[in-house]
């Protein structure tokens, strides 16, 4: 559902055009490496072996990376973390107001916490 809508919101995403160039991508690196993932390193994730293979940005367009820029081949587990490492920090960049904390801070010297 969630992918409807992002083709909805940017028809180019999945032209002909691109889901060739991702699904050539996934094969080059399955006839050089096998069905193997090379993880997220900078996540804690190690390398591992996986036959859910997919080819996505290296730089994120949501990030600012361009449509037509350079692909990585992970399994989608990985990719999913990925984006959503990505995600994180520019969802706090959005219009969205920043929630109150639960918990009381503490002002320094002698004052009052404050919530």
């Amino acid at each position: 559902m969630r992918e409807r809508a992002k083709v909805a919101a940017r028809p180019e995403l999945r032209t002909y055009a691109e889901t060739k160039r991702r699904r050539e991508a996934v094969a080059a690196h399955r006839a050089t490496v096998g069905d193997w993932c090379p993880g997220v390193p900078e996540l804690g994730r190690p390398a591992h072996p996986s036959a859910r293979l997919q080819a996505d940005h290296v730089v994120e367009v949501a990030a600012g990376g361009p449509e037509a820029g350079p692909l990585v081949v992970r399994c989608g587990p990985c990719n999913s973390a990925r984006s959503a490492n990505v995600r994180r920090p520019l969802s706090a960049l959005g219009t969205a107001t920043p929630r109150p904390s639960k918990f009381a801070t503490h002002t320094g010297g002698d004052g009052p916490a404050v919530a």
